[in-house]
């Protein structure tokens, strides 16, 4: 099972953080304001997108290769992961479906291999959730996000592109932003640093590396993306939950709790024998 880039247990402690606005360097709030404008005007945003995870301690590496799918309409985003190779440690490939969905406040997980669903209601209802703001959302990258909360959480530098990692060295015409949680900003137990990586163009975002307090890293490469274009039919679907049937898949539905009750779960017992 695939972990998302940020815990969900951490997002409601995060909303909550207050804001301070802190200076960064002169290139860094120029990108920040380009940002900010540019996410207003996203629409859509798909690509292929590989994501690696390494694991310092061990040394070992895990690859996920698929495809990423983002919409944005009167004022919500949805998006949607959709992974069909796994490649482990010793370069074993093993291909099967890990779907990843956000839309309408729910963030839900089908895993075609073990047969789960899982569906979560992170956001409380009726209530507008970017999945993409820093201290907040699951898969933090700030686009279209007032320059002023990624400031008030972060400390902000530009980036340069790594050299020490396959999925990121090859990429050009980029530009980048180098961010450290702020104590206090309920992000600095999670990361140690956060760097993203923009299309110089089109800023769509290109790639992610997050770095943990202990090391392990998230690295995220999209490529061959396409900006503000119509979906066609399979990304369209791809933003859709699914409804499996409950005889074959085992399902875990979880609505909205506020942070201080504990969140109900209701379950379907996993099947004995599928077909």
């Amino acid at each position: 099972m695939l972990t998302l880039l940020i815990p969900i247990t951490m997002l409601s402690m995060m909303q909550a953080t207050p804001l301070v606005e802190v200076p960064a360097s002169d290139a860094a709030n120029v990108l920040l304001d380009r940002l900010e404008v540019a996410g207003k005007a996203l629409t859509t945003f798909v690509g292929r997108v590989a994501l690696e995870k390494q694991d310092a301690l061990v040394g070992d590496n895990e690859l996920r290769l698929g495809r990423l799918v983002l919409e944005q309409k009167d004022g919500a985003r949805s998006f949607a992961f959709v992974f069909d190779e796994f490649i482990d440690a010793n370069g074993r490939s093993d291909r099967h479906l890990d779907h990843w969905i956000y839309t309408d406040g729910w963030l839900c997980e089908l895993d075609a291999r073990n047969k789960s669903f899982t569906k979560r209601q992170i956001v409380a209802p009726g209530k507008l959730f970017d999945p993409l703001k820093l201290g907040e959302g699951p898969f933090p990258i700030p686009t279209g996000q007032p320059k002023s909360e990624v400031l008030a959480r972060f400390d902000v530098a530009v980036a340069k592109v790594p050299t020490d990692t396959e999925l990121l060295k090859g990429l050009t015409d980029v530009d980048g932003l180098r961010l450290v949680p702020k104590k206090d900003s309920g992000m600095e137990s999670e990361f140690a640093t956060i760097e993203i990586f923009y299309d110089h163009t089109t800023l769509a975002p290109v790639g992610v590396r997050l770095t943990k307090p202990n090391q392990d890293t998230t690295i995220v490469r999209v490529s061959m993306f396409q900006v503000n274009t119509p979906l066609n039919e399979t990304d369209r679907a791809a933003l859709v939950i699914p409804n499996p049937d409950p005889t074959q898949w085992a399902i875990d539905v979880r609505p909205w709790k506020p942070a201080t009750e504990s969140a109900p779960v209701v379950p379907t017992p996993a099947p004995t024998s599928r077909n």
